[in-house]
């Protein structure tokens, strides 16, 4: 009886983890990004303001840990009114600090902190322990605004309309809700089998 009841859930179980679907579960990327080396990437477009992308964090944080196949690149996407914090993103990348104050941007974002007023920001930033100087240099740097016409120009080549927005090994624009282990799993496996082919 009992094996009976284990050959009716394995179906279900089955149907559960199904292939991605196309034009459900991802959208192809055509043609797809060549990325030169062996790790699968993960693209994150985000806002620090965006409540989804807060959201999405922890979930990926937690998904990430143990992952040495995956390389994540965070891009900062913007309107003209979100430039401020896509300079602070790669300043503080610049700088070796976008990791260790990326989660108290978001919190101070989401606690009514207008971290997009340069003044409120560049006296946020000294507060958390970056030298404010340093910082603006690197802010108003030629090498910032080239890291954003890159991030620019790389969205409109994915077609990335909103945040978050995740894009696996440049082949695959995941659909739906983005917080699934499972579907991103499987968007894993098919682009590691496409790079042995």
């Amino acid at each position: 009886m009992k094996r009976y009841a284990a050959a009716l859930l394995l179906p279900i179980s089955f149907l559960a983890h199904a292939q991605p679907e196309a034009g459900k579960d991802y959208l192809p990327i055509d043609p797809p990004l060549q990325i030169h080396e062996k790790k699968i990437e993960l693209i994150e477009f985000f806002y620090y303001g965006c409540p989804e992308c807060l959201d999405l964090e922890p979930f990926l944080n937690n998904w990430l840990q143990g992952r040495r196949d995956i390389r994540v690149v965070r891009i900062p996407a913007f309107r003209s009114s979100w430039l401020p914090l896509a300079r602070t993103y790669y300043a503080l990348s610049i700088l070796g600090q976008e990791d260790r104050l990326r989660s108290r941007i978001f919190q101070a974002m989401h606690q009514g902190i207008d971290l997009n007023s340069e003044e409120v920001l560049f006296g946020w930033i000294g507060s958390q322990g970056v030298d404010a100087e340093k910082f603006k240099s690197v802010y108003h740097s030629k090498l910032v605004r080239s890291r954003i016409m890159e991030s620019e120009d790389l969205a409109r080549k994915l077609g990335i309309s909103g945040v978050p927005s995740l894009v696996v090994d440049g082949k695959f624009l995941v659909l739906g809700n983005l917080a699934d282990e499972d579907r991103l799993d499987e968007l894993i496996d098919m682009a590691k089998k496409m790079q042995r082919k």
